[in-house]
């Protein structure tokens, strides 16, 4: 055991080996056309994925358009690095290892990758980026919001999931009334100021991961909002403040502790998507199923017990996800106009669904898990049924 535990590590050190050296050849590769490459011809710097514990110089690429270093080893980078051009529109330097970041004033730059790396603050030249509409700070270590984000005229996103923010102030809203998406998504924020009314600019709010529980009577005011992730928090309920949103496209409320969706719900006729699984909803309300927009209801992990009836007139439902429910009983779902996928996995149903093989829209079918009565000659049928039904690009998993 011993001589051969040995032999499949000395062949795995190998392969491990192999693998640097080959990263090593490529990362010579590429820098070496890095450095002879005509200056005047490149629009792409792309060094990514090749282990540099330094940023190249370049500032020679004065048409370059985009500049990506991913995946390196880069802990800081000097504003005269950058090129001195107003033709760069995108920077990536995502997966480092970056503590400080420099850059030099541009117009052109629009969007900036910065996740995954050790950022303690968010560097203050961005605010030389004077045409930046685009940041993405993700995965750092970022405390607070500073001042000069409001002065950024032309920012519309501000991306900082996965930070170390504590709490929303009232000057942070200000700071941020200009935006129209904002993602803050797994932090420590568990409650929002009161003067959420200056986010009349709103489009997009991801608030995710947080440990949020009641809103302040001001998101109502958020007139622009159409998709609002509360995704992992602590809400008990929907707030009502949410019915007053009426251009909402999307709600996400999954993993809270729902007990009911609101009759109020019929307000959002703009509704598309609905996302309330991982909660202890029982019941769909009849106004859910007014919506007339509604395209997408996933409402898996629940303790529903029934559908009714009639979801069968709902005539824009594309994805229906109700698996990993309490559901004995179905209505008759081979009707339903535009449904393309059914999620009815990990029920109670005793009965086989048939009709759902009829419905010519349907392209996935999800019901395992339930404890279907059927004999043996039924069970082949279905087999065969599945097979055919594969042929034409259908899945059904039962």
């Amino acid at each position: 055991m011993d001589s051969l535990y040995q032999a499949r590590l000395a062949l795995s050190i190998t392969e491990e080996a192999q693998k640097d050296s080959l990263l090593k050849l490529q990362r010579e590769i590429q820098l070496k056309a890095f450095r002879l490459a005509q200056a005047d011809t490149i629009t792409q710097v792309v060094l990514g994925q090749l282990k540099l514990a330094a940023a190249p110089n370049m500032n020679k690429f004065s048409k370059a358009k985009k500049i990506d270093l991913h995946f390196n080893k880069i802990q800081k980078i000097n504003k005269r690095a950058w090129p001195k051009t107003d033709s760069l529109e995108s920077i990536n330097l995502e997966n480092n290892a970056l503590k400080k970041v420099s850059f030099r004033k541009n117009h052109s730059i629009k969007r900036l990758n910065l996740s995954n790396n050790k950022l303690k603050r968010i560097p203050h030249s961005v605010s030389k980026l004077k045409g930046l509409k685009s940041i993405d700070l993700s995965h750092n270590e970022i405390k607070r919001i500073p001042c000069f984000i409001r002065r950024m005229d032309s920012l519309e996103e501000l991306i900082l999931n996965y930070n170390q923010l504590q709490k929303l102030s009232k000057s942070d809203v200000r700071k941020l009334k200009k935006l129209k998406y904002i993602q803050m998504g797994a932090n420590n924020i568990s409650e929002l100021p009161d003067n959420l009314h200056h986010w009349k600019n709103l489009n997009t709010l991801n608030l995710g991961k947080n440990n949020i529980s009641v809103l302040p009577s001001t998101f109502a005011n958020l007139d622009s909002l159409e998709h609002l992730v509360f995704y992992k928090n602590q809400f008990q309920t929907i707030p009502r403040q949410i019915w007053q949103l009426q251009n909402l496209l999307l709600i996400d409320f999954y993993h809270n502790d729902i007990q009911i969706i609101p009759p109020e719900i019929a307000q959002l006729t703009r509704l598309e998507q609905l996302f309330i699984s991982y909660n202890k909803i029982k019941s769909i309300p009849p106004e859910v199923l007014d919506l007339p927009q509604l395209a997408a209801l996933y409402m898996h992990h629940n303790e529903l017990i029934l559908l009714p009836e009639k979801i069968t007139n709902m005539k824009t439902l594309l994805y229906l996800d109700v698996g990993y429910n309490k559901i004995f009983e179905l209505p008759d779902l081979g009707n339903m106009p535009q449904l393309i996928e059914i999620d009815l996995q990990h029920n109670s149903l005793c009965e086989f669904p048939h009709s759902l093989l009829q419905n010519p829209k349907l392209t996935h079918i999800y019901l395992m898990g339930n404890a279907f009565v059927i004999t043996k000659e039924e069970r082949e049928a279905l087999k065969q049924m599945q097979e055919k039904l594969g042929t034409k690009g259908i899945r059904m998993f039962y």
